[in-house]
């Protein structure tokens, strides 16, 4: 898609009307909790999502995961970020020493009840399947609210948004369209998704290819 194209679906009336609900869902999820903060990777998706939500609440507190030695060479997140020009964006940096490291995924969340996140029902099965047994405005067993305005979004209205509004994008996403699948660190789920962002990776930029790799001799 275009930014002509965009601009042209942007005026039709059911993406109007998407927005509009997305907007007033918004509003409603943030009248039910105390302290959110937004989750964003500034992916297509999270960018889509941040935008919506700072229409409403400008000074919500922003988290990013920065992965070290990982995010730097994966895309242009430095870039994107600074274009954002964020007030309230922590950034915070995570280490593991192999792949399949899990002890520190996790980071500091105690002062916050709920926290906006970019999941849509289009991606995946696994997505599908959970924002309909949960829906967009879930509480989990430690009582953090999980909060997914874009549920109902498809890739065609996510890309139009994108380029309607002008917001800061990923290299990925100019070169090779709004289907890529981005993240701050190698994948560490199903091969093949790894497979296909090292090979992506590998071709967009040979060199951020040989860090990661120098980094995680197993992928070889």
């Amino acid at each position: 898609m275009d930014k002509k194209t965009a601009q042209l679906y942007a005026q039709l009336k059911p993406y109007k009307a998407l927005v509009n609900k997305t907007s007033g869902f918004i509003r409603w999820a943030l009248e039910r909790v105390q302290n959110p903060y937004v989750a964003c990777s500034f992916g297509k998706d999270s960018a889509v999502m941040l935008h919506l939500v700072m229409e409403t609440a400008p000074d919500i507190d922003i988290r990013f995961i920065r992965w070290k030695g990982e995010t730097e060479h994966i895309d242009n997140y430095d870039e994107v970020i600074d274009q954002w020009n964020l007030k309230n964006l922590t950034q915070v940096e995570l280490h593991r020493l192999t792949l399949s490291d899990k002890r520190k995924d996790r980071y500091e969340t105690e002062n916050y009840d709920s926290y906006f996140v970019g999941l849509r029902m289009e991606e995946s099965a696994a997505r599908r399947i959970t924002l309909k047994t949960h829906g967009m405005f879930f509480k989990n067993s430690k009582g953090m609210i999980r909060i997914s305005p874009l549920a109902d979004w498809t890739e065609k209205d996510i890309s139009t948004y994108v380029l309607a509004n002008e917001l800061p994008t990923l290299n990925s996403y100019k070169e090779h369209g709004f289907s890529s699948r981005t993240a701050s660190r190698v994948p560490r789920e199903d091969w093949g998704i790894r497979e296909n962002f090292l090979s992506d990776l590998k071709q967009r930029n040979f060199t951020a290819y040989q860090n990661i790799i120098t980094k995680y001799p197993e992928l070889l």
